[in-house]
C-alpha cells in the first residue's frame, strides 16, 4: 500500500518503485513475492481499477478522495478480481488499512465500495 501510495503521489512507476524498495519493506520471501505480484497487477490495470472505483463510488471522484484511500480500493479490488483472496478477507485487510490510515468517512468508503463490488461480482451472470 505504502508504494502504490507513494507512487501516485510522485507520478512514479509502481512496479519500479517496489523493485528499487522491497528490500526495505523486510518481508518473508513469499510475502514478498506476492507484494511484487499484486503491484504488477495493480500497475498493469490502473485504468481499469479506477473505473471501477468511479463507478463503485460515484459520489466522490477519484480526483477528490485521498491518494491512500485510492491505493487501499485499488489493492482491494485487484484482490477480490484475482481470486486469490477470498473477498472478505480482501475486504477486512482493506478495512483495517483503512482503519489505520485513513478517516473514519475513508474507512467506511473502503468497506462500502468493496462490498458493492463483490455483491456485482455475485450478481453478474458470468459468476
Amino acid at each position: 500500500m505504502r508504494l502504490l501510495f507513494e507512487a501516485a503521489i510522485r507520478g512514479g512507476d509502481p512496479v519500479a518503485l517496489y523493485t528499487s524498495r522491497q528490500h526495505e519493506l523486510g518481508l518473508a520471501a513469499d510475502a514478498r513475492a506476492y507484494a511484487g505480484t499484486l503491484i504488477e497487477e495493480v500497475a498493469a490495470r490502473l485504468g481499469d481499477l479506477d473505473a471501477t472505483i468511479s463507478e463503485l463510488a460515484p459520489a466522490w471522484p477519484i480526483a477528490q478522495m485521498a491518494q491512500l484511500e485510492v491505493a487501499i480500493l485499488r489493492i482491494g479490488i485487484a484482490e477480490i478480481d484475482s481470486g486469490r483472496v477470498p473477498p472478505a478477507v480482501a475486504i477486512n485487510e482493506a478495512v483495517e488499512l483503512a482503519k489505520q490510515y485513513c478517516t473514519e468517512g475513508g474507512r467506511r468508503l473502503v468497506n462500502g465500495a468493496l462490498g458493492t463490488h463483490v455483491r456485482r461480482q455475485a450478481d453478474s451472470p458470468a459468476s
